[in-house]
């Protein structure tokens, strides 16, 4: 073979190999940075520039709000005729569509117009569209995102959904705001729009074969041995958490904020003064908006009890919510089956809480493991705790009765 012409492949020394590892963590470093600073010239931009739809004067400041997981928030600042304007904008996830926004938006302008005045409203464009639409992407592969600009409610932002720490004040608060919610929207006629999710007692069956299917995913990781080990005990809670229909036929239909927790409400002085996110509402029966909320606000995230639903919080929760309604005379407080399948629902809401950190999971990219398999441990942790202490639970909701 004449190698005279050819270029010898030698082998690094040690000391060369980490001197080139070196040089390339300095350079992931610089790509990443690089990134980042082209990403949030672009969101500014694109924000700067649905604002150009509306009539609220022009972009000063931007800063992207976060917590959230699936849409992108953001609290800017404008100046009109002189004065200075905040504002609240969202940019939703990828995949909605329009009759979900317009869903959305129909049924938060129904529930200010009758009674929840500590929402966020939604602000028009100068056509008097609640939203604005962009294409996005080149060479063919485009995408549509969507805007809205919303009202920026005063007060604090306490927690997060994994931190429910509220004092007792605030749960009673919280409770009575998600009364005043469904029953200022009890009467909304969405005119045939819906979010493509199914009702909880329609979505329920539907996750047994999705779960499977998620179980066969060809990956090693930490998340998906804990899910697999755990598959069997999950599906058997999703076949004992089913409801007859003469049984749901008794239970209203409201429309559901669908994603009531701690982080989603704005605190003063140990009140609630505002509540915001309705992007998963959808019309379901009241008891699993009711419960959703419960798993979310009153069970603990606190080391050794991790899981556990601190019934005490559930008694002054539920109490609140029915002593709002009794003095609303509007919708019928919890009645009496309701309160009898209390830990059924509570179950199935764990269940399309599970529903959410696998899905997330395993459609998700560069995710924090930890942090997911966080989630997951948390909501089977629950779920135990919820087939463990059903008679209790049910003691607990009988009691709001006396």
């Amino acid at each position: 073979m004449d190698t005279s012409k050819m270029r010898n492949l030698k082998e690094l020394s040690v000391e060369q190999t980490f001197s080139l590892f070196t040089q390339s963590e300095e350079l992931k470093k610089i790509a990443t940075n690089f990134f980042g600073s082209m990403e949030a010239t672009l969101i500014r931009s694109q924000i700067i520039d649905v604002l150009r739809n509306y009539d609220l004067g022009a972009v000063t400041e931007v800063y992207e709000i976060f917590g959230g997981y699936v849409n992108r928030s953001f609290g800017i600042f404008t100046e009109k005729d002189g004065e200075k304007h905040e504002y609240f904008v969202r940019k939703y996830k990828n995949g909605i569509t329009e009759s979900e926004i317009e869903f959305e938006h129909s049924m938060i302008d129904y529930s200010i117009e009758h009674g929840l005045d500590i929402a966020a409203g939604l602000y028009r464009t100068k056509s008097g569209s609640t939203f604005v639409k962009k294409t996005e992407g080149t060479n063919g592969k485009t995408t549509d995102s969507y805007f809205a600009v919303y009202q920026f409610l005063k007060g604090e932002d306490l927690y997060t959904w994994d931190t429910p720490n509220l004092n007792d004040e605030e749960y009673a608060s919280a409770a009575g705001v998600l009364a005043m919610f469904h029953n200022a929207a009890k009467d909304f006629d969405p005119q045939g729009l819906e979010r493509v999710e199914p009702k909880i007692m329609e979505f329920l069956p539907t996750l047994p074969q999705k779960f499977k299917d998620l179980a066969q995913t060809d990956i090693d990781t930490k998340f998906h041995r804990y899910y697999s080990g755990k598959l069997n005990s999950i599906l058997e809670v999703i076949e004992r958490s089913q409801i007859p229909q003469d049984v749901l036929e008794k239970m209203p239909f409201t429309p559901c904020h669908n994603d009531f927790h701690a982080g989603n409400l704005k605190y003063v002085d140990s009140k609630v003064v505002g509540i915001f996110d309705f992007d998963w509402s959808k019309i379901d029966r009241r008891l699993f908006d009711v419960t959703l909320a419960l798993a979310y606000c009153c069970c603990s995230w606190q080391d050794e009890k991790d899981g556990v639903l601190l019934l005490d919080k559930c008694a002054i929760f539920l109490k609140s919510y029915q002593k709002k309604l009794e003095e609303l005379q509007g919708l019928e407080p919890l009645n009496a089956v309701e309160i009898e399948y209390l830990p059924t629902m509570i179950a199935a809401a764990n269940i399309y809480l599970i529903n959410w950190d696998v899905s997330a999971y395993y459609a998700g990219t560069d995710l924090n493991e930890y942090e997911y398999i966080a989630y997951l441990q948390h909501n089977v942790r629950l779920m135990n705790w919820i087939e463990d202490h059903k008679e209790e639970i049910g003691l607990m909701a009988k009691s709001i009765l006396d």
